[in-house]
């Protein structure tokens, strides 16, 4: 069917039209067109500027820089075996497995955001004392891990599913009951992958958040970039765009609400108060069973002696009532 002469007249009009807007736009003729080319140029070479800084500040919080572990359990004398484990991407891992009483309960422990499994050492060998057995590594971008990036919880809550199974594959725990205890990363994976794992009996979280944007946005406040509206707004956005490459392990609120008849501790420290607020809206939104404490400060590595005792005293109490030694 031939279309009528007006409509190819205005096709042809349209054509004309936007060929002289562009030819304009590169070889501008009027004073007006060349400041509007000037201002568009400019504004063009700002957008870029910002999509490079903020990657930039992107890659340093999910590269973060840590010294390596210059401490092997094994030469303190204690009790630990190095345990591979393989990522649902591939990678390996290695963990550390502090065995306690044999046949008895295991409980894994996940450092924190800019954290590492050495944070957690006085943590994992108190557990061993009480003879739990102990499981912690380090996710990828921490630590001697040799993935380089971490997405802040996407695939961090695959990883501790990763540790899960290798740990319910030991014939020397009793793989029915596993407990899990995590802060604010290894919180926001843990809270994550423990539904989706029959033999997780007990949870202990600290200083949680409910979504990793959170996380990346007060990482940014603390190195100074929050005040500058426009380049956290671009930072925060390349990160959205990245997380639909990482897949969703779904919202947190999601998964704390199948956590029901799953005993649950939730810890603030004052020495985080943003991250204590969060931790208190998972706490609000959980079925129980369910506890909260408030301490001064849960920050493993910055703890004086007697904040440590303390810390660890609370969460061994807690595995002991709901996570015994000797099944009942």
């Amino acid at each position: 069917m031939v279309a009528p002469r007006y409509a190819r007249r205005r096709e042809r009009g349209l054509l004309v039209t936007l060929s002289h807007l562009l030819n304009e736009l590169r070889y501008p003729t009027t004073p007006r067109a060349k400041i509007s080319v000037g201002v568009l140029a400019a504004l063009l070479f700002l957008f870029l500027c910002l999509l490079v800084v903020g990657g930039f500040l992107l890659s340093g919080a999910l590269v973060p820089r840590q010294a390596g572990e210059s401490i092997d359990p094994a030469s303190l004398l204690i009790n630990v075996e190095v345990v591979e484990f393989t990522t649902p991407e591939g990678k390996t891992l290695k963990g550390w497995f502090f065995p306690g009483s044999r046949g008895g309960p295991a409980v894994i422990l996940c450092h924190g955001y800019r954290s590492s499994r050495l944070d957690i050492l006085t943590l994992a060998t108190t557990l061993q004392h009480h003879r739990y057995n102990v499981f912690t590594f380090n996710f990828a971008g921490h630590g001697d891990s040799p993935v380089g990036y971490t997405t802040l919880g996407y695939k961090e809550t695959e990883e501790l599913l990763a540790a899960l199974e290798v740990l319910a594959a030991r014939d020397d725990i009793d793989r029915e009951r596993i407990g899990l205890w995590g802060y604010s990363l290894g919180g926001y994976a843990v809270l994550n992958a423990a539904p989706r794992f029959p033999a997780v009996k007990a949870v202990a979280v600290d200083s949680v958040y409910l979504r990793p944007l959170q996380m990346l946005e007060l990482d940014r406040n603390r190195a100074g970039v929050g005040h500058i509206p426009v380049l956290s707004s671009v930072t925060l956005l390349e990160f959205y765009f990245l997380s639909w490459f990482w897949g969703n392990p779904g919202s947190l609120l999601e998964s704390v609400a199948d956590t029901a008849g799953l005993p649950k501790l939730f810890i603030t420290g004052n020495d985080a108060p943003q991250l204590a607020e969060m931790t208190r809206d998972v706490f609000a939104s959980a079925p129980g069973p369910k506890e909260l404490k408030e301490m001064s400060g849960t920050n493993m590595a910055s703890l004086l002696e007697d904040q440590r005792r303390d810390y660890e005293n609370l969460v061994v109490n807690f595995f002991l009532r709901y996570l015994p030694l000797v099944e009942t």
